[in-house]
């Protein structure tokens, strides 16, 4: 009877400790300090993972990020990126785009108030409505939502401005 009360014991103290030391995933700090802990390797979880959620991809690459396990990769003739976040669980992916792809009314509004701007690039980024994991995207993080982020230069001053699915424009980020 010792015995079976000292286990019992021996198990809730270390379930209890298990619990104190393990990140909270609603916690960016423990999400942060949990990815520093970790390989510079991406997780054999997330590429299981991946190949479940993309069987057709082709020319992957997997890559361990600041804030995500990444994998870049051709689905069709797209070339996509998708994030994984520390439960192994996809975020969203990103696409590259053209300035046409955006709606009318959001193309009208970026000439008019950056008209003086280069278009430099337009990434689409398509969340996974599944998973509630904030994204990040240029050091910066956002609630997930399908978006746009169209990259603006000029002088040598680059400018994010964020496009949602409806066209509505948005700034985004300054970057040096």
């Amino acid at each position: 009877m010792k015995k079976i009360l000292f286990a019992a014991g021996v198990l809730l103290i270390s379930t209890a400790t298990f619990a104190h030391n393990t990140p909270n995933s609603d916690n960016k700090k423990g999400k942060k300090a949990a990815r520093k802990e970790q390989t510079a390797q991406v997780n054999d979880f997330v590429k299981t993972q991946f190949y479940e959620d993309f069987p057709d991809a082709t020319n992957i690459n997997f890559e361990r990020t600041k804030y995500f396990d990444e994998a870049s990769f051709t689905a069709g003739t797209h070339q996509m990126r998708a994030y994984y976040d520390i439960r192994n669980e996809l975020v969203g992916t990103t696409e590259d785009k053209s300035f046409s792809d955006l709606p009318a009314n959001a193309q009208r509004e970026i000439q008019k108030k950056y008209g003086n701007y280069k278009v430099e690039e337009v990434i689409n980024y398509d969340d996974n409505e599944f998973n509630n994991t904030d994204m990040t995207m240029f050091d910066t993080a956002f609630e997930g939502a399908d978006n746009n982020f169209v990259v603006l230069r000029k002088n040598g001053q680059m400018l994010i401005v964020k496009v949602d699915m409806a066209g509505n424009v948005s700034y985004f980020k300054a970057l040096k």
